[in-house]
């Protein structure tokens, strides 16, 4: 249960040089290795109990923690370590759910940065073909992430996308440092169905939400929230009355 497998990889965005875990090197060396601690598919694990063994289901993106093990594999002392897990939590990076006998770690938007869309697959590179590569990836970096949405084909996501910038910046203080291509990606297939006044209102409501705070205000949570925050809105007397003043204005 306590030992991680050597295969595989993980996704680390250039991003985490601008995080607030990045400026501690402790903090940091906890982070990653909880990302690669993560499961990466869906699997049971035993787990001794005192009364024999149980399983438990740990789900992609999940692990189990355990403070002796870490502190062993992260050569920390146990109060250290489990500082720091704390840390990260209120961070908001993961969330941790204990009983009498383990705790369970999430981490945190794990699909939005970990997760199979839009990823490039190569083979082995040669000495000859890094620079390229390496030109290739500054150049993608520079056009796809940034504070400041970049045109799009569709004026309606840069309008959405400044709409985001001003709420991000009201709710946290900080700049929002958006990934257009993925994130573009999802705002696209929302307008698809939704008009950008409705996708407008919801990000007020997203930016209320519990659970958002959470989980984390980045546009790929807002996604998965979408619907609920939308059917909750529908049943809110308020929201109704709102409509329908708005209905009448537009007679």
């Amino acid at each position: 249960m306590d030992t991680v497998s050597d295969e595989g990889w993980i996704k680390l965005h250039r991003r985490i040089g601008r995080s607030a875990v990045f400026q501690n090197e402790g903090l940091l060396k906890v982070w990653i290795w909880c990302l690669i601690r993560a499961n990466h598919k869906e699997e049971w694990v035993p787990i001794s109990t005192g009364r024999g063994t149980t399983q438990v289901l740990v789900k992609r993106g999940q692990f189990i923690f355990g403070r002796k093990s870490a502190a062993k594999a992260l050569k920390m002392d146990e109060s250290t370590v489990y500082k720091r897990m704390q840390k990260l939590e209120s961070m908001e990076n993961l969330n941790i759910q204990s009983n009498t006998h383990y705790s369970v770690v999430t981490i945190l938007n794990y699909e939005l940065y970990q997760g199979y869309q839009n990823d490039e697959v190569t083979g082995k590179v040669t000495p000859k073909e890094q620079p390229s590569n390496t030109n290739k990836n500054d150049k993608n970096e520079k056009n796809n992430i940034g504070s400041s949405p970049k045109k799009t084909g569709d004026p309606r996501v840069k309008a959405f996308f400044d709409f985001w910038k001003e709420a991000f910046l009201h709710k946290t203080g900080q700049e929002y440092v958006f990934s257009f291509g993925k994130e573009g990606k999802l705002v696209k297939d929302l307008l698809e169905v939704h008009n950008l006044e409705t996708l407008q209102d919801t990000v007020q409501a997203f930016f209320r939400n519990e659970e958002a705070q959470r989980r984390g205000y980045d546009i790929g949570t807002f996604k998965s929230m979408f619907n609920r925050i939308v059917a909750t809105r529908a049943m809110d007397p308020l929201e109704q009355a709102k409509r329908e003043s708005r209905d009448r204005a537009n007679w």
